[in-house]
């Protein structure tokens, strides 16, 4: 039998003073590789109180809080960082938070034209406090950057080259393709017989995949090429004056933006080396455990299990985790990324 802990962390943003708490109705941390922002939800009793005062006398939007939690026989690990987004002061009392993409919210960027766009020297030259990490060669050639927040512009870059992924590891910001992997990953080893408590895992092959990628460019003189691979899963329609070309409705659609590009032979070339990304046997779902191991974002989970061989010795990257803590335990769900060979 463990003893659950966990560790509330919030210090002012006015006079730099420290509130801490370990008692909580529930602790829900939601994190992704693919999502901009990590959030938290603190729920506390309403009688709560610190040095004789209502807690929330000493707690405020945008203070900066640490969410730590586990066993007492494992030791705390935080799980969360952040800032406070709102507070609610009902039965019980509800804390908000969202991780440093708070700040990246706060500040303005300018409407300019990039002719061979860098996004880190883009962050840096808005938020030069801020380390950034951009494992390999990232082109995006041209980019038009309107002015809105530099979260908006980042989510706008995301949405027009969607193997994009940009988030924060602790302080750090991410940005990675996506089948990238961060090298200083942990590796842990998940069995049903040992730390999994449920999962809902499907195990899908390439041939059952029907996986269409478009790849688009505007050229510098203006011109716009567009191509779809496979071929079969091209839909022709031809009228009196033209024809198009689309995706079969029974197919996935996948865009992939082809920055570089000048010709209809390079914009296939990229768009087929998206689709065999795209095209592996691969794990879908998710993965229950209790709060040890600890997991986190892009560290690598290998599976074994003896009675279903299609998952035994299968490693993945982990997109995501969502942690959930209260008087009813403590669990971690782990969404799968891709599977590495």
């Amino acid at each position: 039998m463990v003893t659950l802990e966990c560790k509330i962390t919030i210090q002012s943003k006015d006079t730099q003073k420290k509130v801490y708490f370990n008692y909580v109705n529930s602790i829900v941390v939601s994190t992704s590789c693919t999502n901009l922002c990590d959030t938290a939800v603190v729920k506390i009793p309403r009688k709560m109180s610190w040095q004789g005062k209502s807690i929330t006398d000493f707690i405020n939007r945008d203070d900066f809080i640490s969410i730590q939690m586990g066993y007492s026989e494992f030791g705390l690990k935080t799980v969360f960082e952040g800032y406070i987004k709102t507070i609610e002061n009902g039965t019980p009392i509800t804390i908000n938070c969202e991780n440093d993409m708070r700040l990246f919210k706060t500040i303005n960027v300018e409407s300019k034209q990039y002719k061979d766009f860098n996004i880190k020297d883009f962050i840096q030259s808005y938020a030069p406090n801020v380390e950034v990490e951009v494992p390999g060669e990232i082109k995006f050639g041209t980019v038009n950057v309107q002015e809105m927040t530099l979260a908006q512009a980042l989510d706008k870059l995301r949405n027009a080259f969607p193997w994009l992924r940009c988030f924060f590891y602790g302080h750090k910001f991410i940005v990675i393709s996506n089948t990238v992997a961060r090298q200083d990953y942990n590796k842990i080893i998940l069995s049903p017989e040992r730390n999994i408590v449920k999962d809902d895992l499907e195990y899908s092959v390439k041939e059952d995949m029907k996986i269409a990628v478009v790849g688009k460019v505007i050229t510098k003189d203006n011109k716009k090429i567009e191509v779809i691979v496979p071929d079969e899963a091209v839909e022709t329609k031809t009228t009196a004056n033209k024809t198009t070309k689309k995706v079969k409705s029974s197919w996935s659609k996948h865009d992939c933006l082809c920055p570089g590009a000048t010709t209809e032979k390079e914009v296939r070339e990229q768009a087929t080396n998206m689709l065999n990304e795209l095209s592996q046997d691969k794990m879908s779902g998710s993965i229950t455990t209790f709060g040890v191991p600890f997991i986190q974002k892009c560290d690598i989970v290998a599976l074994k299990d003896d009675y279903k061989k299609e998952r035994n010795g299968k490693r993945f990257y982990v997109d995501g985790v969502d942690y959930s803590f209260s008087t009813n335990g403590y669990r971690q769900k782990i969404t799968l990324g891709y599977e590495l060979h």
